[in-house]
């Protein structure tokens, strides 16, 4: 059987994906091993989810509860006041 994937779920998992590339930029001192390790599932999963690779609801929560936001913030584009004060702190 093949299971239907929503064009809904895909979307937030892509922004999802972008949040957790921007976490990471922003906290250099923490590579993806360690923020694996803080979330609470392997490496790997971390990598193959940042290749574009989908993952269950459960890891989406695990890696919003490491990065100190909602599920549902995750699955949400930054807005435009996310990003001008994600760029003022990257000036201090």
């Amino acid at each position: 059987m093949i299971e239907h994937k929503s064009e809904t779920n895909n979307a937030g998992q892509d922004w999802a994906r972008e949040r957790l590339r921007n976490f990471l930029d922003d906290h250099p001192s923490i590579p993806i091993y360690r923020f694996a390790l803080i979330a609470g599932v392997s490496r790997i999963t971390i990598a193959n989810f940042l290749d574009g690779k989908e993952v269950m609801t459960v890891t989406l929560m695990k890696i919003a509860k490491a990065m100190n936001i909602s599920i549902d913030k995750l699955k949400q584009p930054i807005s435009e006041q996310e990003y001008i004060e994600l760029r003022q702190e990257d000036k201090q």
